[in-house]
């Protein structure tokens, strides 16, 4: 067997329009689905430019509730490469998105910690445009 890709991961949020909100309005990113599945449920999904989908499902249990934000537990749960690493960080930042470890150089290059408005932590680097193709 063969895997092409990874295209979606599933993020547990609190709320269903505040989580698109935030993702599109904060983070930039496209709403891409928004319907119900076959099943009843609402089916949301936002991505960065060709880049992999997020999943988005609203919490309903406490259990659900609970790792909203820490379902990685403190770690990392989402990598971003970016072009203008230095505005990007800067517009993020602008819109609310705290900066939870300044930017630093690392020897892949310079990385940023950022978390989104549910505790996500999200890693930012820079990427020369060579990497990104």
């Amino acid at each position: 067997m063969s895997v092409a890709s990874l295209f979606m991961v599933t993020v547990m949020v609190p709320a269903m329009d505040d989580a698109i909100a935030h993702y599109v309005n904060d983070w930039g990113f496209a709403l891409t689905t928004d319907g119900t599945h076959e099943s009843g449920h609402r089916w949301v999904e936002v991505a960065p430019d060709g880049g992999t989908r997020l999943r988005l499902v609203e919490a309903r249990t406490d259990a659900e509730h609970e790792v909203i934000g820490r379902q990685v537990a403190e770690r990392v749960a989402f990598f971003i490469r970016v072009v203008h690493f230095d505005a990007a960080i800067a517009r993020w930042h602008s819109r609310g998105i705290e900066l939870a470890e300044p930017p630093r150089s690392e020897a892949y290059g310079r990385v940023a910690v950022l978390r989104d408005k549910f505790g996500n932590r999200w890693d930012v680097f820079d990427a020369p445009v060579e990497a990104l193709a």
